[in-house]
């Protein structure tokens, strides 16, 4: 699904929180601060003319795939004090939803731009 986004100018990034050792007991090492539960992944697209640009946290999972308590804790936590919303995707036709809000973002971002 990462390569739908990647095709349509998307900056993917990886978020490995699963693979995040914790803990500093029998040998495990921290090698990370990505909090248990965030979004497996993060697709940017630019804002051109700004140094901002959108970001997507997506959580990847099959048709039948089910979130962890873990995940489902921070992302209502993300939700409730950052209003963020994590979305989670289960199929293409979901990807190509946020690839189009993505583009409709930009186009009313470009027009705003033109106005100011």
């Amino acid at each position: 699904m990462s390569d739908l986004f990647i095709r349509s100018g998307w900056y993917a990034v990886k978020t490995d929180a699963a693979q995040i050792s914790r803990g500093t007991g029998r040998g495990r090492v921290q090698r990370g601060t990505i909090q248990l539960g965030f979004p497996d992944m993060l697709y940017l697209l630019s804002l051109p003319g700004t140094p901002l640009c959108l970001t997507a946290l997506v959580e990847l999972k099959t048709a039948t795939g089910r979130l962890r308590d873990t995940q489902t804790d921070l992302h209502q936590h993300l939700r409730q004090l950052y209003g963020l919303n994590v979305q989670v995707v289960r199929d293409v036709t979901e990807v190509h939803r946020l690839i189009a809000e993505g583009k409709r973002l930009r186009r009313l971002f470009k027009e705003e731009q033109v106005h100011l």
